[in-house]
């Protein structure tokens, strides 16, 4: 079982931690880090929950089995938590890609906020983050090799051709018009319902 920290280890800078501060608790730890940073997951899993959520803007929480160390990670205040294509109940990976940082919901700059819950989703009971991440390794070590810019022109050329495959935030192109199940059909969908090419002889 492996863990990774939510930032790339170039980028990554603590911020607020888990404990009390000034007007009540804060109850997961901060990561500051520029808009657009991307944010991974620390552990494998499944989406539990994806999109607006009160304080946060919007968050994406994971639900870790028992094989991936257990628990439950929450990621809060980026402006689009579908951003990378991810729904609920889909499967992530330790160290996938699975947003970018925001500004978003009560947020006072750029930040991941991390919240941890060691035994199932459970808000009344959020560990201390940093613990949970005490032994994790970073995340896309081809990544880190890179600098921001290189970084960053990789991340936009890859979101460019899953957006081209997927369409707007993977939710189909309307042109190739709806699958069996209502929904706008991607470039991958539209190619599955051609009819196989012959060869030749």
């Amino acid at each position: 079982m492996t863990r990774y920290w939510p930032i790339a280890r170039d980028i990554l800078t603590i911020g607020s931690p888990f404990g009390p501060r000034a007007g009540g608790f804060h109850s997961g730890q901060d990561f500051p880090a520029p808009d657009g940073t991307p944010i991974y997951a620390c552990a494998g899993g499944t989406v539990l929950y994806l999109g607006p959520a009160a304080g946060y803007g919007e968050w994406i929480v994971i639900d870790h089995p028992a094989a991936d160390g257990g628990g439950v990670s929450e990621y809060g205040h980026m402006w689009d938590a579908s951003a990378t294509g991810l729904s609920v109940g889909d499967r992530v990976e330790a160290g996938q890609l699975i947003a970018y940082v925001g500004n978003n919901g009560g947020s006072t700059g750029p930040h991941l906020h991390l919240s941890v819950m060691p035994f199932g989703y459970d808000p009344g009971a959020k560990t201390d983050p940093m613990a949970w991440l005490s032994d994790a390794d970073f995340p896309d070590d081809f990544l880190c090799a890179l600098d921001a810019a290189e970084q960053r022109e990789l991340l936009d050329r890859t979101r460019a051709v899953w957006t081209q495959l997927c369409g707007p935030h993977g939710r189909g192109w309307p042109q190739l018009g709806r699958n069996a199940d209502g929904e706008y059909r991607t470039v991958v969908d539209a190619l599955a319902t051609l009819p196989p090419v012959k060869q030749p002889g």
